[in-house]
């Protein structure tokens, strides 16, 4: 099973890294706000390792902060891109 975008395709042993958060990260600012996202609360690096598929075409990738899932929307959006390849 294969889950990818052009050029680039998700697969099982991957090593993937989802985006930061697109949050205001200057406490003193009047509009901010910490973010709860699962990544943020797990203070993670966000690099993951794809363990396997899961449900509705999704990835279930192994974080430092646990386990979470990640679909072909998520690589399509950018939001998580496949930094080293398995073999």
């Amino acid at each position: 099973m294969k889950i990818g975008g052009v050029g680039e395709v998700m697969k099982v042993g991957d090593l993937v890294k989802v985006k930061d958060c697109e949050h205001l990260y200057d406490v003193s600012h009047p509009f901010y706000e910490a973010c709860e996202c699962f990544f943020c609360s797990g203070n993670s690096n966000r690099i993951g390792v794809i363990l396997g598929p899961a449900p509705r075409n999704s990835w279930a990738v192994m974080f430092d902060c646990g386990e979470w899932r990640l679909d072909e929307f998520d690589h399509a959006r950018g939001d998580v891109e496949v930094i080293s390849e398995s073999r």
